[in-house]
């Protein structure tokens, strides 16, 4: 796998809710605005806060984000940690606008954009960095032109490859939208995937399967399709192993791009001691796929799979194999 992950920041109805998907952040003032799209979200950092996204340790990441900058500050807007807890490299965007490149958290200037970014104005940043002592790659794209680039040495700490990345607001407030995070393994997604957009689609209609118990709403899937979660309001809920509940979903908007990938994101939590383990669940053509095990915790997370291709077919997603799929869940364990 290559694509790892990716949001689109729409599902969130309080900046608090990051903790449910981000595992470590520092959000104060944070808030939502408009995103770059008409009726999406972005997320509008205020002062030094950051959200983190950590997986596991990796030479090689591609990182996209529509990013938004309403005033100037000299401030890391990207940066990439090895398993230590250390800064391994630094995207900076400079009060002028230009983007440096850092190997450290300030230790070492790489390299410098000629072009800036203008305040108010939505740009597409994507970031590449190859890990090495000698012969690495880091670069930074800008609505799919390298703005910056730098071959040598981008390592700087003694572990090799980077295991968390953390997306920053600064001192002057910024916005971001879109996210995508890949690693350089495999055929598929290893690489920059250009200007992308994350849709967000919604349950709208009962699925083959409903073996939870409504609470709230009259039906399973009238608990679960709010715009933005309501956690304790409306649920379903189970403790018998082997039930699942899917839905159908409202279509996505007109698609004319790639579909690099399909991620179900499941809002869970257990109410009572013990391992419990949900799999998010696909249903394509009247057979269900499972995605990996996800462990549940007393608070609301939400826990996801990423499907880069569409597991009936082992080919790439279309739009009409998404519109015409159920998705949703099941209890392993």
């Amino acid at each position: 796998m290559a694509l790892r992950f990716v949001d689109g920041f729409d599902h969130y109805s309080l900046p608090a809710q990051l903790s449910m998907k981000y595992q470590t952040l520092s959000i104060n003032d944070a808030t939502f605005m408009t995103g770059r799209r008409a009726g999406s979200q972005a997320l509008l950092f205020r002062s030094a806060e950051w959200i983190a996204v950590t997986l596991d340790n990796q030479n090689t990441w591609i990182v996209g984000l529509a990013v938004y900058f309403v005033g100037n500050a000299t401030e890391a807007i990207v940066r990439f940690y090895d398993t230590a807890g250390d800064v391994q490299a630094s995207v900076v965007v400079q009060t002028n606008g230009t983007i440096r490149l850092y190997r450290g958290s300030t230790n070492t200037s790489l390299a410098i954009s000629d072009l800036a970014l203008n305040l108010n104005t939505w740009y597409y940043l994507e970031v590449k960095i190859n890990i090495a002592d000698s012969g690495g790659l880091f670069e930074a794209r800008v609505n799919e032109q390298v703005w910056v680039t730098f071959t040598g040495d981008t390592k700087q700490t003694s572990v090799a490859g980077a295991s968390r990345v953390i997306l920053y607001g600064r001192s002057a407030d910024n916005a971001i939208d879109d996210l995508y995070i890949c690693d350089g393994t495999g055929s598929l997604n290893n690489d920059y995937l250009g200007d992308c957009r994350v849709d967000t689609i919604y349950p709208n209609g009962t699925g083959a399967h409903s073996s939870f118990t409504p609470q709230g709403s009259g039906t399973n899937w009238e608990n679960v399709d709010e715009t933005l979660m309501d956690e304790d309001s409306s649920y379903n809920h189970s403790n018998t192993i082997g039930h699942k509940d899917s839905f159908a979903f409202t279509n996505l908007p007109a698609i004319t791009g790639t579909i690099f990938g399909v991620q179900a994101c499941v809002g869970a939590r257990k109410d009572d001691a013990g391992v419990w383990v949900v799999r998010p669940l696909a249903r394509i053509d009247g057979t269900d796929y499972e995605g990996g095990d996800q462990y549940l915790a007393s608070s609301f997370l939400f826990v996801r799979h990423l499907w880069e291709q569409n597991p009936d077919t082992s080919a790439a997603w279309v739009q009409a194999d998404i519109d015409d799929a159920e998705f949703g869940y099941k209890i392993q364990s």
